[in-house]
């Protein structure tokens, strides 16, 4: 360890504070890794507490030249919080504030770390909703939400986090602080918020953000519908979309998932079902209402097995456990899996589960495949023991032929997981040259040298 960096080391302990600075192997090891296999050591942790603290840290990293890598809560799936090159990570945990709730203006201000589980639990007190929810929402934080432009459940209905965003407050790679949208009083000729949102902490560290609210819908009906085929599940989905419904949720899991999750959970399902539909419709509730009992006569229709409706909390959770506790459930069927976040058009849909069975056929791989078949995002799972080498390699194989699968058929490379490390030698496939080179130059703009996340997307 060099003069410079226990000099720079010494100055940023006595500017931020003792315990904001962590250095110990335990700790390191800690924030070497997010949900992918993917380790690396970072060279030192900082947990800041406020802006201040991020503004030394971005400024120590730039005096000793270590690039800064942010980080929420590590549950990213595309490695983007993995400190590749060592250096710097930025653990926002600590910047877990809700600043404000604003009832009248229906918005609310946070520092990063906050959980998306509780804010939406805050808000909906005051019969407020946020509507994005990710998956991980009971441990992942808005700052990595917005950072990756996270997706969810609702986001058919409701969109994803950038459609709930109204301004940022992020340090760049000079250490300085700045404002975008509302927090800017909307000023700045050129709006910095959009192109921060979903950047992967590739431009800078955010510190604040301002989110858009909604009201609380007045009631929900969830609907759970078993079918014998996919065809016959993802004629459902086209036709309720055709009649003008639009379901807060319609999620989609496939046989493989089913076998792995009700053995789990020990549910039971009629035999010969080889898909589920969750479909949940919300809003006022005679509205709401009326949808519930248009869905459940197409289920009718579309020959659905054993339907159940429910509309009461408890019972709706009843039918949401198989959807929540698909993770857990794969786990069990192989040591190793590539989750990862594909999204193609709606009318291509059958077309691409068919060809994922294919590819596991092909290879000999398990593939469970579920996600929101409202809009076509699928999370397939390839299951495998990356200490079989033949495995691992089938594995590899597979999944870059998902990827020229998914492309083929006019989808797009993530959905929701963004691009990070896992997908980043792909993106060459999905965009031209010039496309790759526009956002090199964005970066640049942001980050001339290259501090933040070096080694990501791009």
């Amino acid at each position: 360890m060099d003069s410079d960096w226990k000099k720079g080391l010494k100055r940023l302990i006595r500017k931020v504070g003792r315990d904001k600075v962590l250095t110990g192997p335990e700790d390191l090891l800690m924030y070497s890794y997010d949900t992918t296999p993917l380790r690396h050591l970072p060279q030192v942790v900082v947990t800041p507490t406020e802006v201040q603290d991020v503004v030394e840290a971005v400024q120590f990293a730039r005096r000793v030249n270590i690039p800064v890598v942010p980080r929420g809560a590590g549950t990213g799936m595309s490695g983007g919080s993995v400190p590749i090159q060592g250096g710097l990570v930025l653990n926002f945990e600590r910047m877990n504030r809700i600043l404000s709730i604003d009832i009248e203006k229906k918005m609310g201000i946070c520092e990063p770390g906050v959980v998306t589980a509780t804010f939406q639990d805050e808000v909906e007190k005051l019969g407020l909703f946020y509507p994005p929810d990710p998956s991980s929402y009971t441990i992942s934080t808005l700052g990595g939400n917005v950072a990756e432009n996270a997706g969810g459940l609702r986001c058919f209905k409701y969109g994803v986090t950038a459609n709930y965003v109204l301004g940022l407050e992020f340090v760049n790679a000079e250490g300085e602080i700045v404002p975008t949208g509302y927090f800017d009083n909307y000023k700045s000729e050129i709006n910095l918020t959009g192109i921060l949102i979903g950047s992967e902490g590739t431009l800078g560290a955010i510190t604040k953000v301002a989110l858009r609210l909604i009201k609380k819908p007045e009631y929900t009906r969830t609907i759970q519908a078993p079918f014998s085929s996919i065809e016959r599940a993802l004629e459902l989905v086209n036709e309720v979309i055709a009649k003008g419904i639009t379901p807060a949720v319609m999620e989609f899991m496939d046989e493989e998932t089913l076998s792995a999750v009700t053995q789990y959970l020990n549910y039971d399902f009629p035999h010969g079902v080889a898909a589920v539909l969750l479909i949940e419709v919300d809003g006022p509730e005679d509205q709401a209402s009326q949808e519930g009992e248009e869905i459940a006569s197409l289920c009718r229709i579309h020959k659905a097995m054993a339907t159940e409706y429910a509309d009461r909390p408890g019972e709706q959770e009843r039918l949401w456990k198989i959807r929540r506790e698909i993770s857990p459930s794969l786990a069990r069927l192989a040591p190793d899996k590539i989750n990862e976040d594909v999204c193609v058009p709606r009318d291509q849909m059958l077309s691409f589960l068919k060809g994922v069975k294919g590819i596991a056929r092909g290879h000999g791989l398990l593939i469970p495949t579920f996600g929101h078949a409202g809009d076509g995002n699928f999370h397939v799972n390839i299951m495998y023991d990356r200490r079989d080498e033949g495995q691992n390699t089938d594995a590899q194989i597979a999944l870059e032929e998902i990827f020229d699968l998914t492309l083929q058929l006019g989808g797009t490379l993530s959905g929701e997981h963004g691009i990070g490390l896992v997908k980043r030698d792909y993106l060459k496939k999905q965009y031209r040259e010039v496309e790759l080179d526009f956002m090199r130059q964005v970066k640049k703009a942001f980050d001339p040298e290259g501090l933040f996340n070096p080694g990501k997307i791009l």
